[in-house]
């Protein structure tokens, strides 16, 4: 019941988020119009191609750092895997999240035991928000910065001090004493074997620098692939945008929508981005439409991973959640 309740609870702020961009537009339904009718669909296709590159580079990331653990997984298994995932955690309002569901197809289909598997999942998760970081912070020497309000700089000061908490638990674990924490709460007590587990595995990681040298530049060249692909959004709009503006308001947005409070990040995501187009000077219609034509790419990735979630379950029947 809590489940459903907390699902419901972030379709309401999806929506929620959605009308709000579309209410700070009642006066510019006629400029919008006039954008859409104007778009060169040209660049759309080419940044729809570009988009779904970057979502196949997941593989390359993922894939990786499963083989510090020593599991070679096929490419093209992780790759529908990384779709169905893209599909569970953008359209679905359920409590099995796209990386829940990678964990579980793995373990499933190819034997790959838990542990391994959910720090392998947790890793990537962090070397994703870790090269989104790298990215603001190259960003700020070129004056990124001075677009953007002070709570925006704060929040992202936060997050890169989040990452650095992070990776001061991994690589000096026993100076947090994490076992002993978990020790003074009850409820931890019959997970806390599994947990020590699994923090175990990741902290292995600690050992295995070439494979996150590696996972982070894979990681960095697929940000680059979704930063390109705004980039051809900005040029089907007519847009006189530097690259290095999107080079910031991929990663901000993709950090500010990581927020778990929206359904894949919908509405919190698309009013984050209509904020920083804006910041560069760019007519608040025109950053709605460009943000309305994110969505509409991320929303048929999606429908992508949907069809072969379909196909896979029905046609190929391996053994996956039905």
């Amino acid at each position: 019941m809590k489940k459903k309740l907390f699902n419901l609870i972030r379709i309401f702020i999806s929506l929620g988020f959605l009308f709000l961009l579309a209410y700070r537009n009642r006066g510019n339904f006629d400029t919008l119009l006039d954008s859409l009718k104007s778009l060169d669909i040209r660049f759309l296709i080419i940044a729809l191609i570009v988009y779904s590159a970057g979502i196949s580079f997941l593989v390359f990331r993922w894939g990786i750092l499963l083989k510090a653990h020593g599991y070679h997984i096929f490419r093209p298994f992780l790759l529908q895997a990384s779709f169905i995932g893209w599909f569970f955690n953008m359209l679905l309002p359920s409590s099995i999240g796209g990386d829940f569901y990678r964990v579980y197809d793995l373990h499933r289909n190819k034997k790959v035991p838990m542990n391994e598997n959910i720090s392998a999942v947790v890793m990537d998760r962090r070397i994703g928000a870790i090269s989104g970081i790298i990215l603001l912070t190259i960003t700020f020497f070129f004056g990124m910065f001075n677009y953007i309000g002070r709570n925006s700089v704060i929040i992202i000061f936060s997050a890169l001090g989040g990452v650095i908490i992070f990776l001061a638990i991994l690589f000096f674990p026993r100076f947090f004493r994490i076992n002993i924490f978990l020790r003074k709460f009850r409820i931890f007590s019959k997970i806390r074997p599994k947990l020590k587990e699994i923090h175990d595995r990741l902290i292995s990681y600690r050992y295995k620098i070439k494979y996150l040298v590696a996972a982070l530049f894979f990681s960095l060249l697929l940000q680059t692939f979704f930063i390109t692909s705004y980039y051809f959004v900005s040029l089907s709009l007519g847009l006189q945008m530097k690259y290095q503006m999107l080079v910031f308001t991929q990663p901000f947005t993709s950090l500010a929508s990581g927020v778990p409070i929206a359904i894949g990040g919908m509405g919190v995501r698309e009013n984050v981005l209509a904020f920083a187009i804006e910041s560069f000077g760019v007519g608040r219609a025109d950053a709605t439409l460009f943000s309305f034509i994110i969505l509409s790419i991320i929303l048929f990735n999606a429908l992508v991973g949907g069809l072969i979630y379909l196909f896979k379950n029905v046609f190929y029947r391996s053994k996956g959640i039905v």
